[in-house]
């Protein structure tokens, strides 16, 4: 009769989890699952990389992945119950929370300060701009209170400027070349398209703030309190598509370019601008970079003060981490 040594038997239980993520205790209580982002963007590429590497499916879990038009729009359809979890600016989250909507987030780890200020030549720094037309995807949203912060960063009143709330990148860079916005926010691959249009940039967010709550992930409260095993088999397959971005650079690029339809030339620069901005832990942005988004929203006058973090943040998923893992 055989036998199996202790350090086989060891081997194949190891191979068998591996293989084999879910278990009784982890079974998702939901299987099927709408998951929200605002827009189709680069930075998502771990989320893209999960969804095409089969890791939902390995966890036990069909998900549905939806681009809305902005983050205001998919908050709104979370509350009307087309999206069960979402993963956003933190900005867009907190202007729900702050409308008193029964959400939270639950990770992060999303941490980049990709936004970048491009004026058009006759603007040479960011004080040559007063009296200009700055364009913002959204007033309210990340980039108005970016905008609104550097400025003040500068010891300029935003009101000495005009801002334009003006949507996506595309049209307001197509603004832009028209003549309609003398500055304009960008993050990669924009950054990169208008510094060969010859747009002269003017201020780096990094300058102004290292890390940023660029995405984080969100839910209805009861959604969290009722799902915790679909949570973590969605946060468990979006690390391990982190792990792939990070691993394999070509991979990642082929996703850049495939899904996100971006032009080769400037795959691999936005790549090597945020990845190592992720953080598969969950972890929010250090007390000094989430101290300047507070700064930012009571800046553009969304915030009377610094929230406390009971008030938008669920730390169950990001305190375990270590036990649930991949």
């Amino acid at each position: 009769m055989k036998t199996w040594t202790t350090a086989v038997r060891v081997s194949l239980l190891a191979a068998l989890l591996a293989i084999a993520p879910l278990s009784a205790q982890s079974a998702p209580e939901s299987t099927e699952l709408t998951l929200g982002l605002p827009v189709t963007t680069a930075t998502f590429l771990p989320i893209y990389l999960a969804d095409e590497e089969g890791y939902f499916k390995d966890e036990g879990l069909k998900v549905k992945i939806v681009a809305f038009r902005g983050g205001t729009d998919m908050v709104r359809g979370m509350l009307a119950g087309a999206v069960q979890v979402g993963c956003t600016a933190f900005a867009g989250v907190s202007v729900a929370i702050k409308a008193k909507q029964p959400i939270k987030v639950f990770y992060g780890g999303f941490n980049m300060a990709v936004f970048d200020w491009y004026a058009v030549p006759s603007i040479k720094n960011l004080k040559d701009a007063k009296g200009k037309r700055f364009g913002v995807s959204r007033l309210g949203s990340s980039t108005d209170f970016l905008t609104r912060y550097a400025l003040k960063s500068q010891g300029i009143d935003p009101k000495a400027v005009t801002i334009i709330q003006g949507g996506r990148s595309a049209p307001r860079m197509a603004a832009m070349d028209s003549g309609q916005l003398d500055v304009n926010i960008f993050a990669p691959p924009e950054t990169f398209m208008a510094a060969d249009k010859g747009y002269k940039r003017i201020v780096r967010q990094r300058d102004i703030a290292k890390d940023y709550p660029y995405h984080v992930f969100f839910a209805k409260e009861e959604f969290i309190k009722n799902n915790p095993n679909t949570i973590r088999g969605v946060l468990r397959a979006v690390i391990r598509g982190m792990r792939l971005a990070k691993s394999d650079r070509e991979r990642a690029l082929k996703t850049l370019i495939g899904r996100i339809k971006m032009d080769p030339k400037y795959a691999g620069r936005t790549y090597d601008d945020f990845i190592n901005d992720i953080y598969e832990d969950g972890r929010l942005p250090t007390a000094k970079g989430m101290n300047a988004f507070w700064q930012m929203g009571i800046d553009a006058g969304t915030y009377t003060e610094a929230w406390p973090e009971s008030r938008y943040l669920d730390r169950t998923f990001m305190n375990s981490y270590g036990k649930w893992k991949p």
